[in-house]
């Protein structure tokens, strides 16, 4: 008896607990609301919302501009060790093999992958034990 007494005060604690709700939330900002400063400079701590801001906002699928063409380096302007380095890994012989490789392997992971979701929707948890060859 006295277990199940505690154990139903403990539900009723976390129940409480977990219903009620605290009175320090700040208040909701409304959007004419001031902006608030900043102690030492003055300066405000966030726009309003809203509010433009200085900085452009950058595309994020646009690309980097490099700057001026004298801040980029040509293959022409590097010397022959740095050419060497740079040309690491051009040969493409033999990537034709590795290729076709690769393709062969990923097409019968696809087939393995659709057999293993199709024994998966059916519920059965191994094709192998009820005599079904994928």
């Amino acid at each position: 008896m006295r277990k199940l007494m505690s154990l139903s005060l403990m539900c009723g604690v976390l129940l409480v607990a977990a219903t009620s709700r605290s009175d320090v939330a700040p208040a909701p900002i409304s959007a004419d609301a001031t902006p608030i400063d900043e102690p030492i400079t003055g300066a405000p701590i966030t726009p309003a919302p809203g509010a433009p801001t200085s900085v452009p906002q950058k595309d994020p699928f646009a690309p980097y501009d490099p700057g001026p063409p004298s801040a980029s380096w040509r293959y022409a302007d590097l010397s022959a060790a740095e050419r060497a380095l740079a040309d690491r890994g051009r040969n493409t012989d033999g990537w034709t093999e590795v290729n076709d490789a690769f393709a062969t392997a990923s097409g019968e992971q696809a087939s393995r992958a659709a057999a293993a979701a199709a024994a998966s929707q059916l519920g059965v948890a191994a094709l192998a034990e009820t005599g079904v060859v994928p």
